[in-house]
């Protein structure tokens, strides 16, 4: 019912984005207008009821036009102007990424991290690599933690989190589904390092970085032996 209701709400809205509404009150205005005149003028001038039923079917027959012509054309100073499509515009609140390829083709922008992260390889963000350091949320709602502006993702379509050190992918009923190395997830799914999460034609790489791991297991293993003192 809520859906039914958001979708239409946003048809309305591109009604009068469009000035539809504009075109259509004021014809039906005239057509108004039209009737009352012919019902008065057609029995002066001798004409039968048909004159009046065939005016009528003309009218109605041209409202569907009228429709069409103002949902792609808008009367401007300039004469007829094709209506510009809608291009949605809205303030992300993306996780900040910690790796920008985008900057150049050969070197990109890292911030130092380590542990889980993913990688896209291709879709709006593409170039980009993000840091999972807290659960994470990925849909085309701009409430989401990583948000990807394509229809075919849902609003809220997967969660990425870390449980003891693993890092698992839980679909969140999403249309299209997730895709983990071509394969769709049921639930929830672990993921391991280069592994390919897909939303349909959307790619991101899972990547770990164990390097503070390993540098963390040497400083443990490692052995300090305290020089004895001079005499």
């Amino acid at each position: 019912m809520n859906q039914s209701t958001g979708k239409f709400a946003r048809f309305f809205s591109e009604l009068r984005r469009r000035r539809v509404l504009r075109v259509v009150i004021p014809y039906l205005a005239g057509c108004w207008i039209l009737l009352q005149l012919g019902s008065i003028m057609f029995p002066v001038l001798g004409a039968q009821n048909t004159a009046f039923y065939v005016l009528v079917g003309v009218l109605a027959a041209m409202l569907p036009i009228v429709i069409g012509i103002a949902w792609i054309y808008q009367l401007t100073p300039h004469g007829l102007v094709r209506t510009p499509p809608f291009v949605e515009r809205r303030v992300l609140n993306n996780i900040p990424p910690t790796l920008d390829r985008r900057a150049s083709l050969k070197h990109g922008t890292r911030h130092n991290t380590s542990g889980w992260s993913i990688y896209a390889q291709s879709g709006p963000a593409e170039g980009l690599e993000y840091c999972i350091a807290k659960p994470v949320v990925i849909g085309r709602a701009i409430e989401c933690d990583l948000t990807v502006l394509r229809s075919y993702i849902s609003r809220n379509h997967a969660e990425l989190k870390i449980e003891d050190g693993v890092l698992w992918v839980h679909d969140l009923g999403s249309s299209n589904g997730t895709l983990v190395n071509g394969v769709r997830v049921n639930g929830s799914h672990p993921l391991s390092h280069g592994d390919e999460l897909r939303f349909k034609d959307v790619v991101f790489q899972v990547r770990e970085d164990r390097s503070q791991f390993k540098s963390d297991a040497m400083l443990n293993q490692t052995m300090f032996i305290d020089k004895p003192e001079s005499t």
